[in-house]
């Protein structure tokens, strides 16, 4: 650390609205260099899928990784990129990734290379609803 350094990223916090302006959902996740990735993906499958936040939360996930990273190093080291992806991702993401042109590499859930994601979704006609990642071991989703 010294004046003028910048960390390689920040916690990627994200707020969606609907089109009238009216709070839809808060997400976010730690985990280095995979933050955007991450909630990309939680992203998609809140959005585009529809899946309740138990299930978005709780999804199998993929990264971008380097071969013998730290986490915040993916952007210095292109020739070493592998996507990482869960053992409990379906059987179709490895040989789809491979068929592709990517290095493929199998993982447990950790949460240091995948997340430590939280969701609160606000829904038009009920309560809010949340969950937090089960991968982590910090926080939790709590009725309130």
């Amino acid at each position: 650390y010294r004046p003028g350094r910048r960390p390689p990223h920040t916690l990627a916090p994200t707020a969606v609205t609907r089109p009238d302006g009216s709070l839809r959902a808060l997400l976010g996740s730690m985990g280095g260099d995979s933050q955007t990735q991450l909630v990309l993906q939680l992203l998609a499958r809140l959005l585009v899928t529809g899946d309740d936040p138990a299930a978005v939360i709780g999804a199998p996930r993929w990264v971008l990784a380097t071969e013998g990273g730290t986490g915040f190093d993916l952007w210095e080291r292109p020739a070493a990129h592998r996507v990482r992806i869960e053992e409990h991702a379906p059987a179709s993401w490895r040989p789809g990734l491979e068929e592709r042109g990517h290095e493929v590499r199998t993982a447990r859930p950790d949460p240091a290379g995948f997340g430590h994601a939280h969701l609160i979704e606000f829904p038009v006609d009920g309560p809010a609803r949340g969950a937090a990642d089960a991968r982590s071991l910090i926080g939790a989703a709590v009725a309130g």
